[in-house]
């Protein structure tokens, strides 16, 4: 593995079935381009597979990221994605029957923003119903949906490697240093059972679901075997 986190790509998922998964933790699978987010006061860089920079193509998330880390420097495993900011992801959640729960589903896991749209506060604009992993640009380009950065794991804090530390530890240091904004979340997880969660997130639109080992590190560029994804459960 190179030391030097610039040369870093994105992990790949591995081909184990979920339930041979020890102790995992449940997200939903995001549509959009994997980038490994460089973020420090100076300097935001959003690094594809392929390693090139992304952040020119959206300065908006750029500079919300800079104002976002309670950190000098962090390097953060995320989605560039329509699908967090989506008006109309999905239909009714029907999760708990207590007034406002559908709303404040919605809320925590597209905003604000998106929410007074699911609740009929706001214009849905039109857009395409045709939506694969890949066009998340051309998708929002039409629609006007805008682009945002999806957290999902935190690899590298003030220049200390976190490879090695636990995914859930990780998770948990990701919350305290990356602050959310309009264009800047945290993806959603669960520990199994996550069956009301993955009602939730298959009403707002998820096709898939990612499961990783509680305990499993991070190998950039590399298959991981305790890393998983599957097709979301119709039922």
């Amino acid at each position: 593995m190179d030391p030097d986190p610039r040369a870093w790509r994105p992990q790949a998922f591995g081909p184990r079935k979920a339930k041979e998964l020890v102790d995992p933790i449940v997200e939903p699978a995001w549509d959009g381009i994997r980038v490994l987010a460089h973020v420090s006061a100076a300097r935001v860089g959003l690094i594809d597979a392929e390693g090139a920079d992304l952040a020119p193509d959206h300065p908006e998330i750029a500079v919300e990221l800079a104002a976002a880390i309670a950190a000098e420097a962090a390097v953060i495993d995320g989605y560039l994605t329509d699908q967090a900011l989506q008006p109309d992801v999905g239909v009714s959640i029907a999760v708990d029957e207590t007034p406002g729960m559908g709303e404040h589903m919605t809320q925590f896991f597209l905003g604000k923003q998106a929410a007074d749209y699911v609740g009929g506060k706001g214009r849905v604009p039109g857009r395409p119903t045709a939506r694969t992993i890949g066009q998340a640009e051309a998708v929002a380009a039409v629609a006007a949906v805008p682009i945002a950065f999806v957290a999902v794991d935190l690899l590298a804090v003030d220049d200390e490697s976190l490879l090695e530390v636990p995914l859930l530890e990780r998770k948990r240091l990701l919350e305290s240093v990356l602050r959310e904004g309009a264009r800047v979340r945290r993806t959603a997880f669960v520990r199994e059972p996550a069956g009301s969660m993955i009602i939730t997130w298959r009403a707002l639109g998820f096709g898939g679901l990612a499961h990783k080992e509680a305990n499993s590190r991070y190998r950039p560029g590399a298959s991981n075997v305790d890393w998983t994804l599957m097709e979301m459960p119709r039922r």
